[in-house]
C-alpha cells in the first residue's frame, strides 16, 4: 500500500488533537517509503512512544494498511510493500 502525505496530515491532525508534541514525516524513494517521529520539544527523551505508536496504528488500520516499527519505534513503514491503493 502507498501511504499518501494526506495520511500523514490525518496522522498528524490526530496526534496534535491528543496533544502529543510529536509530529509524523514521511520518506519516499525509489526503495520504498518510510515514516519517521520528529519530538517537537527539543527537552523529549521520546518518553511516551506507547501512547503516540497506539495512535500511530490504529489510524493506518482504519485504512487497512498495516504499519511495522523500528526497534526504537521513532521510525516506522507499510508491512505491505505493494503497490496496491
Amino acid at each position: 500500500m502507498i501511504i499518501t502525505w494526506d495520511n500523514i496530515s490525518e496522522v498528524n491532525r490526530r496526534i496534535k488533537e491528543r496533544d502529543l508534541d510529536y509530529k509524523v514525516h514521511l520518506s519516499d524513494a525509489c526503495g520504498g517509503q518510510s515514516m519517521w517521529i520528529e519530538a517537537l520539544n527539543k527537552d523529549n527523551r521520546f518518553d511516551n512512544l506507547d501512547d503516540l505508536n497506539g495512535l500511530i496504528q490504529d489510524y493506518f488500520l482504519e485504512i487497512h494498511a498495516d504499519v511495522e516499527f523500528s526497534w526504537d519505534k521513532k521510525s516506522f513503514w507499510s508491512k505491505d510493500r505493494s503497490l496496491i491503493f
